[in-house]
């Protein structure tokens, strides 16, 4: 049995967004390559690039599977989940690595938080629908899943743009306290006055 007939639409607009966000990421990457050989900001720069690759690609390939006639993503799911997890594991490691360094920044475990969330929910529906075939409400979960992945691919691909640590609670910091945005993270650092 397959799966029902309105959950088709939302997964066609999910696959055509990502696949879209994929190239758009690509050509983000591709014109200042610089920053990836820089020290300062490699670990970074490749983390966030590739989280934002992995959380696109994932969105396209489950709802390239919802679409496949006959088929139930529950198993692809699950797969997925454990692949972002493994993901989030290597990342959080080369983090520390990069802190420990002086070459990046605590704020970044938030992003493996995210991950971490995100994987949980989409093992979890994965688990849902392979336990309790017919039933599609983990489906909607997944959707979820699908939604958070492209809002938090784009949030990360935008901070690949110029490096800075922007995000909605920057954002919000800035309109209560005038400050100016974050510096650029690969920006050198003044000199201290005496």
């Amino acid at each position: 049995m397959g799966i029902p007939d309105e959950y088709h639409e939302f997964a066609v607009a999910v696959a055509g967004a990502s696949g879209a966000l994929i190239g758009l990421l690509f050509v983000a990457v591709s014109v200042s390559p610089e920053r990836v050989r820089r020290t300062t900001t490699h670990a970074e720069y490749h983390t966030r690039a590739s989280a934002a690759l992995l959380l696109f690609t994932n969105a396209l390939v489950l709802s390239l599977m919802i679409l496949v006639p006959g088929s139930t993503p529950g198993g692809w799911a699950v797969a997925s989940g454990v692949g972002i997890l493994v993901f989030d594991a290597a990342a959080t490691r080369s983090i520390v690595t990069a802190v420990r360094h002086r070459r990046g920044h605590w704020s970044s475990l938030r992003m493996a938080s995210a991950l971490l969330v995100i994987a949980g929910f989409e093992i979890y529906a994965g688990v849902e629908l392979l336990t309790e075939p017919g039933n599609w409400e983990p489906l909607r979960t997944l959707y979820y899943v699908l939604i958070g992945d492209l809002a938090f691919g784009i949030a990360r691909g935008w901070q690949l743009m110029d490096m800075r640590r922007v995000s909605m609670f920057s954002s919000l910091r800035t309109l209560a306290h005038g400050d100016e945005a974050d510096a650029p993270e690969d920006a050198p650092e003044e000199p201290r006055r005496s």
